[in-house]
């Protein structure tokens, strides 16, 4: 388990393509990391397709990558920006295809797909390739169509719960039926029972958000309601911070 969204019906956990995504992963790792998405609601809804968020400002034009705050490519003897010679940092950036700015480039076509319901996928600035920065969308049906075309970088995981006694993911049985236990944790129709907490699974969360989002302006699918966002996230794997992933 790599994040948990925590939103205002309930605790998302995600999974992330690190290996086949590694800019988007990083990305979002460390917005997620930095309070970037705290507040961001699910501004946009095509039902039966997908939910979007992860822009700051609500609007649905704002947002960028991690990637913005590098530093430009500097001429080494004078300081200026341009010229043949460049930053240590720089240098090692660009090498892994990261340049300093706003967006970032597609990855992961023909590795990751749009195959399954809750994938996550970095949004595009209107139909430009290669614009990734902040925004992502969740699919809420299977969308193969999106494969090629957007960055699949995540998943939810569908029958995990998060639990912040124990600041993990525990499984939950979909489906199960009252009674039925699960490890130490009490299961029912999706959702488990710790002490009086009640914790839903990824699908449960993700049924909530889309319910809640119902209400759209049939013109341009935005949400007419703005309560529905996320209000925090808990990073609890990164492979890069320790060091065990590089760009």
């Amino acid at each position: 388990m790599a994040v948990v969204l925590h939103t205002t019906v309930g605790d998302l956990p995600v999974l992330l393509h690190y290996q086949t995504c590694p800019l988007a992963s990083f990305n979002f790792l460390a917005l997620c990391a930095s309070g970037y998405y705290d507040g961001c609601t699910f501004y946009r809804h095509y039902p039966g397709i997908l939910l979007q968020t992860g822009d700051p400002t609500n609007t649905g034009k704002g947002g960028e990558s991690i990637f913005a705050k590098l530093p430009p490519l500097v001429n080494a003897a004078d300081g200026s920006e341009g010229g043949d010679a460049v930053s240590v940092e720089a240098v090692s950036v660009a090498a892994a295809g990261i340049l300093a700015g706003r967006y970032f480039h597609d990855e992961g076509f023909g590795l990751t797909t749009h195959a399954q319901r809750g994938t996550l996928s970095m949004a595009h600035k209107g139909a430009k390739t290669d614009t990734n920065a902040s925004q992502f969308f969740i699919t809420t049906s299977p969308q193969p169509s999106f494969d090629g075309v957007y960055t699949a970088f995540g998943v939810v995981d569908m029958n995990g719960a998060y639990s912040a006694s124990e600041a993990a993911v525990v499984a939950v049985v979909a489906n199960s039926t009252e009674g039925e236990v699960v490890g130490n944790f009490s299961a029912m129709a999706g959702t488990e029972a710790v002490g009086d907490v009640a914790l839903k699974c990824g699908d449960a969360v993700l049924r909530a958000l889309e319910a809640a989002s119902a209400k759209v302006d049939p013109k341009n699918f935005v949400h007419l309601e703005s309560r529905t966002r996320i209000t925090s996230a808990t990073v609890l794997y990164n492979p890069f911070a320790e060091g065990k992933m590089k760009l």
